[in-house]
């Protein structure tokens, strides 16, 4: 019986480290249940989605789901909401890529055999299956490992027969786990054994690439030059006729082809918003509390506040360091007795009821303070003197916070008016620190110098106080009557549509604003919604879908507005992209004959920088590490002039180079170009290991990347479970 008492001990965490199952029948939630049935589907036989027609059945992913979620709220505890959207959604990627791997393994004939299974199991099993088999001395009992992992029904001899245990219950979800274990096991063998051989193809390092990466980081060139940029060209001198831009369009055809549908929406929201009678029911509700607490004496409301703490499921927070408490919360917590009850307080739109619980003193005291914020600039004499300026001002009784959204140039602080909240010793900087703590409660001090510039300082309460503390929630909540409402809104608004008004029109009369997507595919959801993008994949132009609740959002009307066949995109939807492009070609063509004008007075100088004489509106620039890269110092990106650099002659002033985005004029004063023949060993192996890592953590990122867009996947987990 200790092997099972063993088993049952750890079992939980066996099965949580390898992410197969919870021991245990799991089982649809009644939701989910209801929702399979709604969609006409036997729950034991539905398909949720299809991987290159290899199907992925709804009771295996929600079996899986549902020990995720488990898993989750032990984890994280039951007051944490836990993310389902984004838990299925790992889920759902994860199966898609065993599923696609387990394809490509079989297609390069490099599957899992039994054989390497049973070499795990048996002579090589990872530690979560030989935890339940260790004593606690340490010691792996490697013979009745094996023996119940060869011979599962021998687990029925050591169950102890007075335990009430069934023998063969055990035996049978032993079983049952050891087929999962197995399950798991090959799926992570699987992964491996692909990304071992994604990884021995794809970061394959070519000697004539090594040598072609020695050259360039090794390599430098000093440059001097002068750049013409586009921007020196006004838009408004630019004319990009309708002709430019077919022509552009027929000529790069290829930069404009799309190879999967698309589909475009058009939207409205009703927001789930509280109406008139929820807040008045609300105010309603806020009195009766109030009524309550005060029809009773202080010493009395104690009580009365845990009644409502059950009522209203409040929370309790032990003792912590003022420091620690939100200071909007402190502020209305000390001072106050053991057995306060504080309330109704307004805070970022919610109402509180506080108690406080208990305090004590503690050992680390801490401050509450705001402060202003002057850099040294360029000039630290003149930030003193702006920052007295504002010491007098605050003196002299203009608001401290006001001011600091105006000047300080702490900007995360500014925004709250300089309010840095409680903090203890050590975590502001020393000046800051000995000022704020020598000075008194309400007091204004500065300027303070520190690393940072100089700091008027405002003192607002100090505490070595900690605090237990009570609180209750409530805020104006939608009722079912308004859910209702706003859900017949949205129906009247789907049928009107569909009785020919037209969409825009009937939004623009409801006052409602309606938003049209871009183009997505089906993998984008919209408003994260998928049941949204699989409501525009599956119907037709012009379809209307019935409301959705969409969180945060509210519900949504939505209609299929156009589609895009795979193919090349039409010429309406790159028109401003390839209007912006043309502009930049004729910008580069005006500054041409500019550039080539400038460039034949200045051919046969020894030095660019005579070219001031030429033309006064430019600067000359030097780069003075310019690597065959992309990189030009002082200018940016442009792989076309860093690599004319290594091309042209040493102290030539070179003919105009046209870049992406400019002209330039250049002259190479300097110029080292490392042979890669004369590379050390040394030097060939770090390279060699540094190409290859960089390849190899890509490899199998862009493989899978891959495979996954060029597979067949059919999703139909909105129709399982609700989306939000």
């Amino acid at each position: 019986m200790g092997v099972i008492s063993r088993m049952r001990e750890v079992s939980p965490y066996l099965l949580a480290l390898f992410a197969i199952v919870f021991i245990g029948f799991m089982v649809a939630t009644d939701a989910d249940i209801q929702r399979v049935l709604q969609v006409g589907e036997n729950p034991a036989t539905a398909v949720i989605g299809e991987v290159n027609d290899e199907q992925i059945r709804y009771v295996d992913f929600n079996e899986r789901l549902e020990q995720q979620l488990e898993q989750q709220r032990r984890s994280a505890g039951e007051e944490v909401s836990i993310d389902e959207a984004g838990i299925r959604q790992s889920l759902w990627d994860i199966m898609v890529e065993e599923i696609l791997l387990r394809q490509e393994a079989t297609k390069v004939a490099f599957p899992v055999t039994r054989e390497e299974l049973l070499d795990i199991l048996l002579d090589n099993p990872p530690d979560y299956m030989k935890q339940p088999f260790t004593d606690s001395a340490g010691r792996f009992h490697r013979e009745r490992y094996v023996e119940l992992v060869t011979q599962p029904e021998r687990l029925a001899d050591y169950v102890d027969p007075n335990s009430g245990v069934d023998p063969i219950e055990v035996v049978e979800r032993w079983k049952r786990d050891l087929l999962r274990i197995e399950d798991f096991l090959r799926q992570s063998r699987t992964r491996e054994h692909m990304r071992s051989l994604v990884h021995a193809i794809g970061s394959i390092v070519s000697p004539s690439y090594l040598r072609r990466q020695y050259s360039v980081e090794n390599s430098s060139a000093e440059v001097h030059y002068v750049a013409y940029s586009i921007d020196r060209v006004p838009d408004r001198d630019i004319t990009v006729a309708e002709t430019d831009i077919e022509r552009y369009y027929e000529k790069n055809r290829e930069m404009f082809r799309q190879k999967k549908p698309m589909r475009k929406l058009k939207y409205v929201i009703f927001p789930l918003e509280p109406t008139s009678q929820d807040t008045a029911a609300f105010r309603k509700r806020l009195d009766r509390i109030q009524r309550q607490l005060e029809s009773v004496a202080e010493e009395q409301r104690d009580s009365v506040f845990s009644l409502l703490m059950a009522e209203y499921q409040g929370r309790s927070v032990g003792l912590t360091s003022v420091a620690s408490i939100d200071p909007q919360r402190t502020a209305y917590l000390l001072g106050k007795p053991v057995g306060a009850v504080i309330g109704p307080v307004e805070l970022a739109g919610k109402f509180y009821f506080f108690r406080v619980d208990q305090r004590e003193k503690g050992d680390t005291p801490v401050v509450h303070a705001s402060h202003i914020l002057i850099g040294f600039g360029s000039n630290k004499d003149s930030a003193r003197s702006e920052a007295q300026k504002l010491l007098r001002r605050v003196r002299a009784g203009e608001d401290f916070a006001q001011l600091a959204r105006q000047y300080s140039q702490d900007r995360a602080s500014a925004e709250r008016g300089g309010d840095l909240g409680w903090f203890p010793r050590g975590r502001m900087v020393k000046p800051f620190e000995e000022a704020a703590f020598a000075a008194e409660p309400g007091s204004i001090v500065g300027p303070v110098e520190s690393p940072f510039g100089f700091h008027i300082i405002a003192v607002h309460a100090k505490s070595d106080e900690r605090i237990a503390y009570s609180e209750i929630e409530l805020s104006v909540t939608l009722g079912t009557a308004g859910r209702n409402q706003i859900f017949r809104e949205a129906y009247s608004f789907k049928q009107q549509v569909q009785k020919g008004i037209p969409f825009d029109t009937l939004a623009r009369r409801l006052k409602r604003n309606a938003v049209e997507t871009a183009f997505f595919e089906a993998t984008t959801p919209v408003l994260g919604s998928r049941a949204l993008t699989e409501f525009a994949f599956n119907n037709s132009i012009g379809t209307v879908s019935d409301p959705m609740e969409l969180r945060p959002y509210g519900v949504v009307v939505a209609q299929v507005v156009d589609e895009r066949k795979p193919g090349y995109k039409p010429l309406s939807d790159v028109r401003a992209e390839i209007t912006e492009r043309v502009r930049r070609i004729k910008k580069l063509d005006v500054l041409r004959g500019h550039v080539e004008k400038v460039y034949q007075r200045l051919k046969g100088a020894d030095i660019l920088a005579r070219i001031a004489a030429i033309d006064s509106t430019v600067q000359v620039q030097t780069a003075t590490m310019v690597k065959d890269n992309g990189f030009l110092q002082g200018y940016g990106n442009d792989p076309i002039v860093t690599a004319m650099a290594y091309r042209v002659p040493i102290g030539v002033i070179a003919p105009p180079i046209r870049g992406e985005r400019a002209y330039f004029i250049v002259q190479v004063v300097k110029r080292e170009v490392a042979d890669p023949k004369k590379m050390e060993q040394r030097q060939f192996v770090e390279l060699y290991r540094r190409l290859y890592n960089t390849a190899k953590a890509s490899a199998y990122y862009y493989w899978y990347t891959a495979i996954r867009d060029r597979a067949a996947i059919e999703d139909r987990r909105s129709k399982f479970y609700r989306e939000f």
